[in-house]
């Protein structure tokens, strides 16, 4: 078949998606969509490549700065009560504070400036979305949204225009897959969100009972994703988000269980965590490293595919600016790649390790206020898993993922990038993540009652026959 012809019949196909997911999904407000094409930005790549192949800069800025007028005019006419959201998140206020000051020790003073558009921006659209009427709601329809399109697309891109959808890869190896994003682990990133966003939609199936044909698109995505998680069966799998998937899955149907016993599940993580510090020093016990015993499970090597080099020598040139950082975005300049190991030969635009690309950027003192927001937002989510259960369980399951992510990839703090915008979505804590599910699942079923009796007075009302007061 014609690529082009494919090309249309998955626009066609997303199109008529949107539409199935608008008359099943209503309620989110048109504002909704702002978030949606910025997370889809984020997981894909940057408007000038779209529009020219390329990455010169020229209209992607400009792209940053519509989104962060229209969120910002968003939020103005909203008539939150922002001293309430300030005082609610004043950990992240706190870093984002620092994030912006430490331009000025920056050594590419300019730059810095111009990269912090970047991230501001990402929260303004997170706080559009947690400012939302309802806020659970919000995060899994844009995240369902993001995965309708991106994900067909990046198939379609791999399997029909492989110039686009596939990147050459290192040592004569088979071509990496990339899809609609600009390397093979960002991909992976990308299906992480479909991934989980299934999964949200799993249990809406379950408890609803949907449409026959509202499940064959269900196992259609399902299908696309696991195809582009296992990458072909080559070296195109990202084995981080295949693990941070696993493991959010597993750990948002515990905590479904453990639902009636709400109370509980804080006892019960606290001692998950301390089997595995008591499993952690077993294996140093016995002389093998963590890492390395991890990494073997998805068949890496100790190094992580040279990532451990790299960490050794951050570390190292990190030091230099060990209390402040080298200020924001100013770590990864070209002067720097004359100074690595010889191992570290891909010149990379990032540490691979999201807490070592704080402390390079941002130094010690970045990473205390990065711990203090982490602490705080996860504080706040199993504190909503004994009052608002599944806001808190969405927040819960997300930070963690998040965070083993960050372990082997650079998320934080990341303009545009999909997980630093996807952490600060359930990071931030508002008094409407504090509107209960009671209550969201009372509105939903008003308006399913709403539905109900439209249908009914369409068929004719029923017989309403008085029935004599007894």
């Amino acid at each position: 078949m014609p690529p082009t012809l494919v090309l249309l019949a998955c626009y066609a196909f997303v199109l008529w998606v949107f539409i199935l997911d608008h008359r099943k999904n209503p309620y989110p407000s048109l504002v909704l969509w702002l978030p949606t094409l910025w997370i889809m930005r984020c997981g894909s790549r940057s408007i000038d490549y779209w529009i020219s192949g390329n990455e010169l800069e020229r209209w992607d800025p400009i792209f940053v700065l519509v989104m962060l007028v229209l969120g910002l005019i968003v939020l103005a006419k909203r008539g939150s009560d922002w001293g309430m959201i300030l005082g609610d998140n004043k950990a992240l206020l706190l870093f984002y504070g620092y994030l912006a000051v430490s331009v000025f020790w920056s050594d590419a003073f300019e730059n810095s400036v111009i990269k912090l558009f970047r991230p501001f921006t990402d929260l303004v659209m997170a706080l559009v979305v947690v400012t939302e009427e309802r806020p659970r709601e919000a995060i899994m329809t844009m995240f369902r949204r993001c995965a309708i399109l991106l994900i067909p697309l990046s198939v379609v891109l791999i399997k029909y225009f492989p110039e686009l959808g596939r990147s050459q890869a290192k040592h004569w190896g088979n071509d990496l897959w990339i899809g609609v994003t600009t390397h093979k682990n960002p991909l992976g990133q990308l299906a992480m969100v479909s991934g989980l966003a299934l999964l949200w939609t799993w249990r809406d199936l379950k408890q609803s009972g949907s449409q026959m044909k509202l499940q064959w698109v269900f196992w259609a995505y399902v299908a696309l994703t696991l195809y582009l998680f296992n990458a072909g069966g080559g070296g195109s799998r990202s084995s981080t988000s295949i693990g941070c998937v696993v493991v959010g899955a597993a750990l948002y149907l515990f905590l479904g269980h453990m639902r009636q016993n709400a109370a509980r599940i804080s006892r019960k993580i606290v001692m998950v965590a301390c089997c595995l510090l008591a499993a952690t020093l077993l294996l140093l016990f016995v002389g093998t490293s963590p890492q390395a015993f991890v990494a073997g499970l998805f068949g890496k090597d100790a190094t992580l595919t040279d990532r451990a080099f790299l960490w050794n020598d951050v570390i190292r040139l990190g030091k230099e600016h060990l209390l402040l950082g080298a200020g924001y975005g100013s770590f990864w300049v070209p002067a720097i790649y004359a100074r690595l190991s010889p191992e570290v030969n891909n010149n990379p635009a990032q540490s691979h390790n999201g807490y070592l690309e704080t402390f390079a950027n941002l130094g010690v003192v970045g990473i205390i206020f990065l711990g203090l927001v982490i602490l705080g937002s996860l504080r706040s989510s199993l504190r909503q898993l004994n009052t608002h259960f599944e806001i808190g369980r969405l927040r819960f399951v997300l930070l963690v993922v998040v965070l083993i992510m960050n372990y082997t990839e650079a998320t934080f703090p990341r303009g545009t990038h999909l997980w630093w915008f996807g952490f600060l979505v359930v990071a931030l804590s508002t008094r409407r993540h504090e509107a209960t599910e009671t209550d969201e699942d009372a509105l939903a079923a008003d308006d399913r009652n709403a539905q109900d009796g439209e249908e009914l007075s369409g068929r004719g009302a029923p017989d309403q026959r008085e029935v004599p007061c007894r």
